[in-house]
């Protein structure tokens, strides 16, 4: 299988037109270099003394290290709930240019609280607001993981797991793990984890990123639905393999794994033998604007990369749709929308091995 090889004009377009849902994207990681700069200016803060040519040039990506150091320069910026609901506005906005009908975006509400003092009803309003205005304006349909930062206590942890199950009736649909693996794995937070998941808050954690099929092996303990990038479990069969029997899916994301240098190269990546496997798999941005990536561009890279056919590529949204973190009556409406779509593309999705069409419907 070649990787080297252009996509065609026919196939290009054709990604474009395929209908998207994305399951895992950061709020924080999605702001513009210009928006920040506007946010930054207002606020007074030293950041808004740049130029625009000079906030573009902060956003290039150089190596982890600057990633990680822009990121909390973003988290910082961000003041007052208005700028919350900004980003989510934007988000929605530049989704529904790439024909996303859906985003699940995780955002961080003990980093605002932390840092900022913004209460987590304050936050949680204005990114709804945000939902809300995309919903009416652009017809794509939002909803929210609440993460929690590995490196944070586990008592901040529990709030944040009180938080996420007093926001559902605001679109709060799950419950995240973030942050710096090592040393901190899901075990280490179990109680707030089955805190909220006894109170209907599944938890949908990142691992197997900068820590092996271990990391991914220990969040398995909590049952996830999904989990965002996973990528090492490539490096156990077994583990593998049990990720294809449960159905659980993983949120991949090839450019923030090629970056941050998960991968060193883009045919290291597992993306093809993950699904050779018969592991269920998303294809997401992670932080978009960090990462100089969209969704349409990950699509491509994933022909680009891995061979992917738009059947197969349509058989990954299919599998977006299916583990949404969505109510049935939503679901549905997600998901004859999606279809009709594809059909007028004359798109029939394939799937995985040994993933039928009703099994990946199954969630």
């Amino acid at each position: 299988m070649s990787t080297a090889e252009p996509l065609g004009t026919d196939r290009d377009e054709m990604i474009q037109r395929l209908p998207k849902v994305e399951t895992h994207v950061h709020l924080e990681g999605s702001v513009r270099p210009g928006t920040l700069l506007r946010i930054a200016r207002r606020h007074g803060l030293d950041l808004g003394r740049l130029d625009e040519a000079r906030i573009t040039d902060l956003f290039r990506f150089r190596s982890f290290r600057h990633f990680t150091e822009l990121y909390e320069q973003c988290c910082a910026a961000l003041r007052e709930p208005a700028d919350l609901q900004l980003l989510a506005e934007e988000l929605a906005e530049a989704a529904h240019r790439q024909n996303v009908r859906h985003l699940e975006v995780t955002f961080s509400p003990g980093t605002h609280w932390r840092g900022r003092g913004i209460p987590f009803d304050e936050q949680l309003d204005a990114v709804r607001r945000g939902a809300e205005q995309a919903w009416r304006r652009i017809g794509v349909s939002m909803r929210f993981v609440v993460d929690h930062v590995r490196g944070e206590s586990v008592e901040e942890c529990q709030q944040i797991a009180e938080w996420a199950v007093a926001g559902g009736p605001a679109g709060v649909v799950g419950l995240g793990l973030g942050g710096f693996e090592p040393g901190r794995p899901a075990s280490l937070f179990a109680e707030p984890i089955r805190w909220a998941a006894a109170r209907g808050v599944p938890f949908v954690p990142h691992a197997g990123e900068a820590v092996g099929p271990e990391g991914v092996w220990d969040c398995l303990t909590f049952h996830p639905p999904r989990i965002a990038h996973g990528i090492r479990a490539v490096e156990d069969p077994a583990l593998m393999k049990v990720l294809r029997n449960r159905g659980v899916v993983l949120d991949v994301c090839l450019t923030s794994n090629l970056r941050t240098g998960v991968v060193s190269t883009p045919q290291a990546h597992p993306l093809r033998r993950l699904w050779e496997a018969g592991v269920r798999i998303t294809l997401n941005t992670d932080d978009p604007s960090m990462f100089h990536t969209d969704l349409v561009a990950e699509h491509r890279l994933a022909a680009r990369w891995h061979g992917f056919t738009v059947a197969e590529l349509a058989g990954m949204t299919m599998t977006a749709v299916e583990a949404a973190l969505l109510p049935d009556s939503a679901r549905m409406r997600l998901r004859e929308g999606v279809r009709a779509d594809l059909d007028e593309l004359g798109i029939v999705p394939t799937y995985p091995p040994g993933v039928t069409r009703s099994v990946a419907a199954a969630g």
